[in-house]
C-alpha cells in the first residue's frame, strides 16, 4: 500500500542526500567507505533534483525510476554497513538510512500534484 506523499518523500530525499554527504565526518570514517557514502549523497541529490515531483527541478525522472534507485541506495547502505566493516556506533546510521530508503521506496504514492506524471 503506497500512502506516502510524495512531497514528504521528496522532503525526506533532499535531507538523506546531505546527511550522507556529512555522515562520514560525523562518526569519523575514512577509506572507501567515506568516499562512497559521499558520493552516495551527491548522486541522491542529483536524481532527486532531476526527478517529477514537487521538489524536482529539472522533472525528467519518472517516480517509478526514483523508487527503484532508493531502494538501490538503501540496499547499498547496509551492505556498506557490514563490508566497510564499521564499527559498531558508526553502523547504526547506515542501518538506520538504508531501512528507510527501503520503507521509502516500497510505500511512497508513484504520482506528484502537479506534475508531468498527473
Amino acid at each position: 500500500m503506497r500512502f506516502i506523499p510524495t512531497l514528504i518523500h521528496a522532503t525526506v530525499d533532499y535531507i538523506v542526500g546531505l546527511l550522507l554527504i556529512g555522515l562520514p565526518l560525523l562518526v569519523t570514517i575514512g577509506g572507501p567507505a567515506r568516499a562512497l557514502t559521499m558520493s552516495l549523497g551527491l548522486v541522491v541529490l542529483l536524481y532527486s533534483l532531476a526527478t517529477d515531483y514537487e521538489l524536482g527541478v529539472i522533472r525528467f525522472l519518472r517516480i517509478r525510476l526514483h523508487l527503484f534507485l532508493d531502494a538501490l541506495s538503501g540496499a547499498i547502505l547496509l551492505l556498506l554497513a557490514v563490508a566497510a566493516d564499521l564499527p559498531g556506533p558508526a553502523r547504526w546510521p547506515y542501518y538506520v538510512i538504508g531501512a528507510l530508503a527501503l520503507f521509502l521506496s516500497a510505500t511512497t504514492r508513484t504520482r506528484a500534484q502537479g506534475t508531468a506524471g498527473e
